[in-house]
């Protein structure tokens, strides 16, 4: 079975199990990893409502929103997630992963979640935070060219997290470094080595680009005009695809150690970076 098709499995398997149905034509059951064998009840995303369509961003029709928070679901389990974690959402959005770690993450686990766009946060405040406690949402207002073009606002690149040092045992970004320019991303990655504990986890998505593409180089890549320092492209609105080296450059000098191999995004994924403190 190929990569994609074992994702695209997986995914499937975890939202039966999620939902509490049983696979379909008589499938096998879901060999899951100890983490999800903790688990033995998901009611937490079904008491969460589905958020507007307006707030979906590109991730519009409902069903599409539950398929890509079920894929980061399986992907950051494979990185190591664990139900007792404290995790850090780096871009939260309207809460499309938090849904899930709601029934995943144990009631005295902490989540926290930050968001540029202070409505989707918003949302969150008011649909998941009474539902459970232990989730937290902030509206950390910030400038940037396509989400808030406003200048008074202060630079992402010199933006401090609101969280202690070495807070988390887990942080991801996803579809965050495909928005932010290097020196905003160079930043944040110190700042995710920062509030990451001693052996934490870092699981972040991009666009890689290499000179010889592969036959599962991102698609997203197309039409991306390159810096001249040829260490990144952008697109517009706000799409930026990095070269794999500087990536592994900018890793290395937070201090973030990436766990090998980078799982390349296939057709419509990103690209998915491990790393550990």
């Amino acid at each position: 079975m190929t990569q994609p098709s074992k994702l695209r499995t997986y995914g499937s398997r975890l939202k039966h199990k999620l939902s509490g149905e049983q696979p379909a034509h008589g499938a096998p059951p879901a060999k899951s990893g100890d983490a999800w064998r903790q688990r033995r009840q998901f009611p937490a995303e079904s008491t969460i409502p589905m958020p507007p369509e307006g707030l979906r961003g590109k991730v519009g029709s409902a069903p599409q929103f539950h398929d890509v928070a079920l894929t980061t679901m399986g992907r950051m389990s494979m990185a190591g997630l664990r139900p007792d974690h404290d995790v850090l959402d780096i871009g939260c959005g309207v809460g499309r992963t938090a849904r899930y770690l709601c029934g995943f993450l144990e009631g005295d686990a902490r989540y926290e979640g930050f968001d540029v766009t202070e409505v989707l946060v918003e949302w969150c405040q008011e649909n998941i935070t009474p539902r459970f406690p232990n989730f937290h949402f902030t509206h950390t207002p910030l400038y940037h060219l396509s989400y808030d073009p406003d200048h008074s606002l202060p630079s992402a690149a010199e933006f401090t997290f609101p969280y202690a040092d070495e807070s988390f045992d887990f942080v991801f970004a996803h579809s965050v470094f495909t928005h932010l320019l290097p020196e905003v991303t160079a930043n944040y990655l110190n700042e995710v080595f920062r509030v990451l504990r001693p052996g934490g986890t870092s699981y972040s998505t991009w666009i890689l680009f290499n000179d010889e593409p592969s036959a599962y180089s991102n698609p997203r890549r197309n039409g991306m005009v390159d810096d001249p320092s040829g260490r990144f492209a952008v697109r517009e609105p706000a799409n930026v695809g990095y070269r794999e080296e500087f990536v592994r450059e900018m890793h290395a000098s937070s201090g973030l150690k990436i766990i090998e191999p980078i799982h390349e995004g296939f057709r419509r994924f990103q690209d998915a970076i491990v790393a550990v403190k």
